[in-house]
């Protein structure tokens, strides 16, 4: 779903609209997000009626949403959890401001629209949507009667439940079709990561993406590395009273289903952190039959938690990925350490970590998948786009075994590049294992990827079929 409403790959560079005679430009300093702000702006110019912004918590949605309605003279209104009552008062108290008349008694939402119809300006954004409609189901049926009724401002529906905002625009919704614009802001990536901290140096760069990902929310947080990454991480991360101690928690509180079931999803997050990635290994260390395993992963695909990697050779063995690389980190580092965290022993518990489950568990993984988007970022060129990027196990029957690859790409059906992606150092052993796989496929052209978190070679990075990926290619 995610997928079909925002293409994370492709950045079109849309600097400004104009709306009547006020350039909707994006504002200085705002890192990224030109995809995002281009559809938030033209939906603005072109008078649409109704868009919806959702994505993962601490993403910058309610950033993004403040500076378009400051550019474009509109309104945001940050929904508060409470009452159906709570809720009414809230509401009228800042919509009667923004008319001037006090704070309104409003008899209930329908007459709540109402008054906002009367509302003198062009856009008007309601935050965290969620808290309303889990008080009050039917608000989605009486925005629906508010959109086509093409008077008073129009709205932008916003929220951080990725599975409620998701099922506003689902086909048999009240407001299916009528979205002219459905943003799903993704998290920083790249040289705007780099930016977002601060950084020049290319491995801090990762270090933050795979503790942190990036999610701007943890900015204000944590201060940005210096040159000892060991002593941010222990100092920053993982010290006593930190608000990451405990930040993915509200992930897992967010799911919307009943509490039961969280024991259920918490051993299918553990068992994915630990690098169970196939749905066979996950149903072993979850302890859960095969049966039982499809709807609660799927429910934590919905929720944004859990995300598919493609195999793009074999029908049906795609992998599963934590999609959020700071739930990563808090289940393999964190969680199963958290009272020593906050008795004060991170550096004792980093000693122990930081060379095993942080590199294999965590900073690993993150670095493969980090390879896969850079590699799928930059392409594009006369040879067309690309069917797939994900990773496969190949079979070497002559020697009666299995070589996993961690990158393989694919266009009109055929494979046009196969990697490796790994933390420590690559050269001409790898590039000889890959070669060897090549022939196994029988893709004599296709590009051999060499992914190092540490380096590559001279002489494996300059072969003519060769690309090389480091951290200064991704985030420099």
């Amino acid at each position: 779903m995610l997928e079909a409403v925002a293409d994370r790959h492709h950045t079109r560079k849309v600097q400004a609209v104009q709306y009547d005679t006020c350039m909707l430009a994006k504002p200085r300093g705002f890192i990224g997000r030109d995809p995002e702000w281009g559809a938030l702006a033209r939906f603005v110019e072109r008078r649409q009626r109704l868009a919806v912004v959702y994505g993962p918590r601490r993403v910058g949605k309610s950033f993004l949403i403040d500076a378009l309605c400051e550019a474009a003279g509109g309104f945001r209104y940050q929904a508060i959890a409470g009452t159906p009552a709570t809720q009414l008062a809230d509401f009228g108290r800042e919509l009667g401001s923004r008319l001037g008349a006090g704070a309104l008694e409003l008899e209930g939402w329908a007459d709540a629209l109402d008054r906002l119809a009367r509302l003198d300006v062009p856009v008007v954004a309601i935050d965290e949507l969620p808290y309303l409609t889990e008080v009050t189901p039917e608000l989605p049926s009486l925005i629906q009667r508010y959109v086509d009724g093409k008077a008073g401002p129009a709205l932008i529906l916003a929220g951080s439940a990725l599975s409620v905002m998701s099922d506003l625009v689902e086909a048999r919704a009240p407001l299916y079709g009528r979205a002219a614009a459905v943003v799903v802001p993704a998290p920083l990536a790249g040289p705007d990561l780099a930016e977002l901290w601060g950084t020049g140096d290319p491995l801090a760069a990762l270090w933050i993406d795979a503790a942190l990902g990036g999610l701007p929310g943890y900015r204000p947080l944590v201060a940005p590395p210096g040159r000892d990454l060991d002593a941010w991480m222990t100092g920053e991360l993982l010290a006593p009273g930190s608000p990451l101690l405990d930040a993915a928690e509200a992930d897992l509180a967010g799911l919307p289903d009943p509490p039961a079931l969280r024991g259920v999803y918490r051993a299918i997050l553990t068992a994915i952190a630990g690098g169970e990635r196939t749905f066979s290994a996950i149903s072993r260390v979850a302890g859960l039959p095969s049966g039982a395993l499809s709807r609660p992963l799927a429910a934590l695909e919905r929720a944004g938690l859990v995300e598919r990697v493609p195999d793009p050779l074999r029908a049906r063995r795609d992998r599963y990925e934590l999609a959020n690389p700071h739930l990563r980190f808090w289940l393999a580092i964190v969680a199963p350490h958290e009272s020593r965290l906050q008795a004060g022993a991170a550096t004792a518990v980093w000693a122990r970590l930081g060379e095993t489950t942080w590199r294999s568990q965590v900073l690993g993984p993150r670095w493969e998948a980090v390879a896969r988007a850079h590699f799928a970022h930059q392409d594009g060129g006369p040879a067309g786009p690309l069917d797939a990027v994900g990773a496969t196990t190949v079979s070497d029957r002559a020697a009666r075994r299995t070589i996993d690859v961690d990158l393989v790409a694919t266009r009109d059906g055929r494979v046009v590049a196969l990697g490796e992606a790994k933390l420590r150092a690559l050269g001409a052993a790898d590039l000889e294992r890959l070669q060897h796989v090549r022939k196994l496929l029988d893709a004599p052209d296709a590009a051999l990827i060499l992914a190092s978190a540490t380096g590559v070679e001279r002489s494996a990075a300059t072969q003519p079929d060769v690309i090389a990926i480091q951290p200064g290619e991704v985030y420099g």
